[in-house]
């Protein structure tokens, strides 16, 4: 098997294995990470996703500084966007900010809150 795929694979089960709401309601997000799910695939079919991406890219690097922990050691951003195509095909009425969010928590190994 395809080392690549196979490390696709075992990030989507570990990221979709428990899909609930992030706590976000109480933080604001701002910029075009506001952009649903539905978009997002828009974009990406249209590879107009650039500006939606690196906000996503931002928020992950901004939370591995923020935390200390190198959440993004032996990944690539085509492998951190096919996770947000995955969970934006379950839930497209999400944003990318919540994307995000639960990309994050799953890196950080933090279970979503209910």
């Amino acid at each position: 098997m395809n080392p690549g795929r196979t490390t696709i694979a075992l990030l989507t089960g570990l990221l979709f294995s428990v899909v609930s709401m992030p706590a976000t309601s109480a933080v604001r997000m701002m910029g075009a990470g506001n952009v649903s799910c539905t978009e997002w695939a828009q974009l990406r079919n249209s590879n107009e996703y650039f500006s939606a991406g690196n906000w996503m890219l931002g928020f992950l690097s901004s939370t591995a500084w923020n935390t200390g922990t190198d959440i993004l050691a032996s990944k690539n951003t085509e492998i951190l966007f096919k996770l947000v195509d995955e969970y934006c095909t379950k839930l497209p009425q999400q944003t990318i900010a919540v994307a995000a969010v639960e990309l994050a928590n799953h890196f950080l190994d933090i279970t979503p809150s209910q």
